[in-house]
């Protein structure tokens, strides 16, 4: 977990270095393939289906992937917004945060259900401690909602930098929708925590402007 932290140090200083090309490659490529999944799982999904559904799947090597789906009317919409939530977490994690974490990950995937543009929040745990989340939403409206939560503000500004090493958050569309499963990025955050209970350094990657 050690080389993860000193490896994120080394791409956030430098936002061109191939080592940060390489690193946005690889998230993109997984996220592509969890948006895959979400879209193959509204396809096979029943009819008498109740959304929100949420649905643990079994992925290559033991991974378990968590899909949240909360409504379905957004399958074929041209395009949508998307969020990646790409982090990994300190090497000595005391387990009163852990805990926490687990706590208000829970209650704040039963708040999301309030949100009426968001169309499914998916977790994928790639390594130990290395996760990967991708939320899919209609509009910039529905990405409000995630700053105007208490819920996530306090998991953000809180209980963060007692959890985490790095957090990639990346911004961008899926100009085709699911179908097209393309994925366009507009900014990338890039946050290293020093050490645990350390505010992040925070460096950002704006795509449109290249």
């Amino acid at each position: 977990m050690q080389k993860n932290t000193q490896s994120s140090q080394l791409y956030t200083l430098d936002g061109s270095s191939l080592l940060v090309r390489c690193q946005v490659k690889l998230d993109l490529h997984v996220l592509r393939y969890m948006a895959h999944r979400v879209h193959l799982r509204l396809l096979n999904s029943a009819v008498t289906t109740t959304f929100p559904s949420m649905e643990y799947i079994a992925e290559h090597r033991k991974r378990t992937h968590r899909m949240v789906i909360y409504q379905q009317k957004y399958l074929l919409q041209a395009s949508l917004l998307f969020v990646g939530f790409v982090s990994g977490v300190q090497a000595h994690v005391s387990q009163a945060i852990a805990q926490e974490i687990q706590r208000v990950d829970h209650l704040f995937m039963a708040e999301l259900a309030h949100n009426t543009g968001l169309f499914s929040y998916s977790s994928l745990e790639l390594n130990p401690g290395h996760w990967y989340n991708l939320v899919l939403l209609s509009d910039h409206a529905a990405k409000m909602y995630f700053k105007e939560s208490s819920t996530h503000r306090y998991a953000a500004y809180d209980l963060a930098m007692h959890y985490y090493a790095w957090i990639r958050l990346h911004n961008g569309i899926l100009p085709n929708g699911l179908e097209g499963n393309l994925l366009l990025l507009q900014s990338t955050k890039f946050y290293t925590f020093p050490a645990i209970g350390q505010k992040p350094v925070m460096q950002v990657l704006d795509y449109t402007r290249s």
